[in-house]
């Protein structure tokens, strides 16, 4: 492994490769976590630890797992962990928190025939560098990708999040409006128009087909991320969920978004199945915060699993459990409860990076 912070010299720019973002059930070589949970999550810290830890043995169950520490602490902690899992490897990296959807650069392939892996950097910038979550240094995890990950790295000319993409890995993306657009991600510039740059850029990793969500400009820190509300399976279908509780209220753009993709067409001119999920009740929520995320799509699809979360709304725990066994049959279906992650606004998906599998992905 190359020393961290070493120039990475393997670089091209998008413009010059052939590349395609899989989808998310095609195979994967590993998944990427991180074992960094910040000081800012203060007296939280401790149970934040035990629920990303219990995430991070259960996708061990199914593919192998590499999780990324920070030099000193960290990692010996991490080290004493995981002691016990064969099939989790811990490295050290320069991180100092565990979004690693957004954080960590995404994983595509490059070329046809012989393929290769490359890592696309979306210019991350710490979900807008604002006051409620300033920048920080491991915010440029994406830059290392030759170092840490053994894979060339590819740029874009726009900022973009990992938690704000939603692909079928055939040319179809689902993104929102509120994220890309926002001022603080791609501020507008006289004779730019930032939407069409972005599907032109985008056509590079294959997409054909961008559907524009409005999302959430409400949402603190991400400004509406896809996989909050959205998740792609296979055979064009899509789940989305939906808010339906005389206890909170909609994000104002919700219903617009779920009409939007009952009318839209994926990239070869197929009408999307949409199917929707009911969020979990207010009522049930463990923690009563606004940063609450309780979403059951925000799941991450293993080799041979799915893993979300649950939130003790039996009923709707249940019917999204379904929801889930039926998108992606011959997986299982296991849902954690992990409320204090949840409680700082992610989930299972936000925590999690898969490399494909060279050998197999098609």
């Amino acid at each position: 492994m190359a020393a961290f912070g070493r120039r990475n010299r393997n670089h091209v720019k998008s413009g010059h490769v052939n590349i395609r973002i899989p989808a998310e059930w095609e195979p994967h070589a590993c998944c990427w976590l991180a074992w960094a949970v910040h000081n800012e999550w203060g007296k939280a810290r401790n149970a934040v630890k035990r629920a990303l830890s219990e995430v991070i043995q259960t996708i061990a169950r199914f593919e192998p797992v590499r999780v990324l520490a920070r030099r000193g602490p960290g990692y010996r902690e991490a080290r004493r962990e995981f002691a016990a899992c064969g099939n989790v490897t811990v490295i050290e990296a320069p991180v100092d928190d565990f979004w690693m959807r957004d954080i960590m650069p995404t994983f595509a392939w490059r070329g046809e025939g012989p393929r290769e892996l490359v890592a696309i950097d979306w210019t991350f910038n710490g979900w807008g560098d604002t006051e409620e979550r300033p920048r920080r240094s491991g915010d440029d995890l994406a830059r290392e990708a030759a170092a840490i990950f053994g894979t060339p790295r590819v740029t874009v000319p726009f900022v973009a999040e990992g938690g704000a993409l939603v692909t079928d890995g055939r040319g179809t993306l689902i993104t929102t409006r509120s994220c890309l657009l926002n001022p603080n991600r791609n501020p507008m510039k006289r004779g730019i128009d930032r939407q069409r740059m972005i599907e032109t850029e985008m056509t590079k990793f294959g997409m054909r087909r961008v559907i524009w969500l409005e999302g959430d400009p409400c949402e603190p820190i991400t400004s509406g991320h896809t996989d909050g509300y959205v998740l792609f399976a296979p055979g064009g279908k899509v789940l989305v969920e939906t808010i339906d509780d005389p206890d909170s209220e909609s994000p104002l753009w919700r219903a617009h978004d779920v009409a939007l993709l009952e009318e839209a067409r994926d990239a070869i001119g197929r009408r999307l199945k949409v199917v929707q999920v009911r969020a979990a009740r207010h009522r049930y929520w463990k923690y009563k915060s606004e940063s609450f995320a309780a979403c059951y799509l925000n799941a991450y699809v293993t080799n041979g699993a799915v893993v979300g979360a649950k939130f003790g709304d039996a009923e709707r725990d249940e019917a999204a459990r379904l929801a889930l066994a039926i998108a992606f049959p011959g997986r299982e279906i296991i849902m954690l409860r992990i409320d204090p992650i949840a409680n700082g606004g992610g989930g299972v998906h936000c925590l999690t990076q898969p490399m494909p599998d060279l050998a197999v992905s098609n």
